[in-house]
């Protein structure tokens, strides 16, 4: 009897598991689309609001209700680059995508991580000039500088290419 179990459970995790893959950056991932990243995220500032934890669901998405993570994956999204799960994503499940890079390679479109209420508890997208996009309690989507502030005070310096 126990052999059957074992049977039933490797091929449901053989199953699941052939569902967890997620898209690599396509080959024709750009700068140009790093940037249309950039500009989904640019058009929800002053349009979202922040709750920690939201942004799983459609409903929540459609009347821009986001935490930091789910804004990121969204606006990924948008470009056609699917950061795993919706439901799942949080900063513990995007601080191992892509390769991890050091602040002095920042590009745009690259994610950054700052330490707020834990190690990597906030990210957002990296803008330019010093700048990056994100969804932040007191103000839902906006940009902050890396430079000068609290931001800069709790950047950690990990940033990931995604």
């Amino acid at each position: 009897m126990s052999r059957y179990f074992v049977m039933i459970y490797a091929a449901v995790f053989l199953g699941l598991a052939g569902c967890s893959f997620e898209a690599e950056p396509p080959a024709d991932w750009s700068q140009s689309d790093r940037e249309s990243v950039i500009e989904a995220a640019a058009a929800q500032i002053g349009n979202t609001e922040y709750e920690f934890g939201a942004g799983r669901t459609e409903a929540e998405r459609e009347e821009g209700i986001f935490d930091c993570s789910s804004f990121v994956h969204w606006a990924f999204e948008q470009e056609g680059m699917k950061l795993g799960s919706m439901r799942g994503v949080t900063t513990d499940t995007l601080k191992h995508k892509g390769e991890r890079i050091s602040p002095e390679e920042m590009q745009t479109g690259d994610l950054v991580f700052f330490d707020t209420y834990k190690k990597d508890g906030h990210v957002g997208i990296y803008i330019g000039n010093g700048e990056y996009i994100g969804a932040q309690e007191s103000t839902g989507a906006a940009v902050e500088s890396l430079e000068e502030g609290y931001w800069s005070s709790v950047f950690n310096e990990h940033v990931r290419r995604i």
